[in-house]
């Protein structure tokens, strides 16, 4: 096990083009560490200068406080898994679990010991002997997972290992990767672009949007009080509505000429444009007469334990989606009336596109300066 220290990391390509801007980041020991954002944003590119892959253009990498900069991936003690498993057709199972090990120069009897022992706990003991490609992508997945864990490293390193694998198969592995993690409570860092795989397994999400870190912190603390609009669109499903709004005397006025008054006074300019955001299930049906919001309804979608209805307000261009559960009877055509939570508002200054009033509650805040 071991800590991780990124501190004012910079990736630069011979171009010119900057594809990491000064990334801060302490991992603790035994933490497992989710960096997500959609693609190209910087998070595989991360992950492959930890590894060694890529080279630091500016700042310092240290792995259990001792700099790594200059060390070769072989010198690094960390295992990585990649999306496309990168085993050798040629050999076995046994062959390509034991094959970093035999490198080492390890006894024979020791590595068999070690690979057997893993591929027990991976529970492809019968498939030792067969080559890869007489496996499910599923199975291959494992002997991947097995080649890093008889190498017993200071960190695992994911590179979206799951994104090959059907759905079923991913919640599958996905448990089981969270399993092992806790079991041996070795650090950690993940790289993935699935926010629901992202939610899961992170004791720590990191939030990267065009090479920078938007927020870091628990899971739950980045959904409930997202730093900026980018962190509230991307975390969640469906994705946050978004209002543009103005602000006056405690109240807000929305699209289509209504107002709601707000829980909480917040220091503003009256008149200042800002940006409404509210999570699809904290819309409700309710009587006309205590509505603050009519949604025009264009798309229903029945998702068996839960319903999306999807339309559009008086004044407003974008399509919004409200989150029901159970099954609801809503057709196009229907108006249907909505209050919004008060207490679950999302307020964003619509230049800066961040938070008000700063944006990061407590236990959510970046562990870091620049972060």
């Amino acid at each position: 096990m071991a800590t991780v220290s990124l501190k004012n990391i910079k990736k630069v390509y011979g171009n010119g083009l900057v594809a990491i801007h000064d990334l801060n980041l302490d991992i603790a020991d035994g933490e497992l560490i989710v960096l997500v954002g959609p693609s190209g944003c910087g998070k595989s590119t991360s992950l492959r200068m930890v590894a060694g892959l890529e080279t630091i253009s500016e700042g310092e990498l240290s792995i259990d406080g001792v700099r790594v900069n200059d060390r070769e991936p072989a010198q690094r003690d960390i295992a990585m898994v990649f999306q496309n498993y990168a085993l050798y057709p040629h050999m076995t199972v046994a062959g390509n679990m034991g094959y970093g090990l035999k490198n080492q120069g390890m006894a024979k009897a020791e590595i068999r010991q070690k690979v057997e022992a893993a591929a027990r706990m991976l529970e492809i003991e019968p498939l030792l002997s067969r080559k890869p490609g007489q496996l499910s992508g599923g199975q291959r997945q494992r002997v991947a997972m097995g080649r890093a864990i008889v190498r017993n490293p200071k960190v695992f390193l994911f590179d979206e290992p799951l994104s090959n694998l059907d759905a079923k198969l991913r919640v599958q592995m996905r448990i089981e990767i969270k399993r092992l993690q806790q079991e041996f409570g070795t650090t950690a860092i993940y790289v993935t672009h699935d926010q629901v795989e992202a939610m899961t397994l992170a004791d720590r999400l990191v939030v990267m949007n065009d090479g920078r870190v938007e927020q870091v912190g628990p899971p739950l603390a980045l959904y409930e009080r997202p730093a900026t609009r980018f962190v509230a669109s991307f975390l969640g499903s469906p994705g946050m509505n978004f209002l543009s709004v103005t602000h006056d005397q405690g109240r807000l006025y929305l699209p289509d000429g209504r107002s709601l008054a707000l829980p909480e006074p917040i220091e503003v300019a009256p008149g200042q444009a800002l940006t409404l955001g509210v999570r699809p299930e904290h819309l409700e049906i309710c009587a006309e007469a205590d509505a603050d919001l009519v949604l025009e309804v264009e798309i229903v979608e029945p998702l068996g334990a839960d319903t999306l209805v999807y339309g559009r307000l008086p004044g407003h261009d974008d399509l919004m989606v409200v989150k029901h559960q159970g099954k609801h009877g809503e057709a196009r055509g229907d108006r249907v009336p909505l209050r919004l939570d008060r207490e679950r508002l999302h307020l964003f200054d619509a230049d800066t596109r961040r938070r008000l009033p700063d944006g990061v509650p407590d236990g959510a805040r970046p562990p870091n300066p620049g972060v």
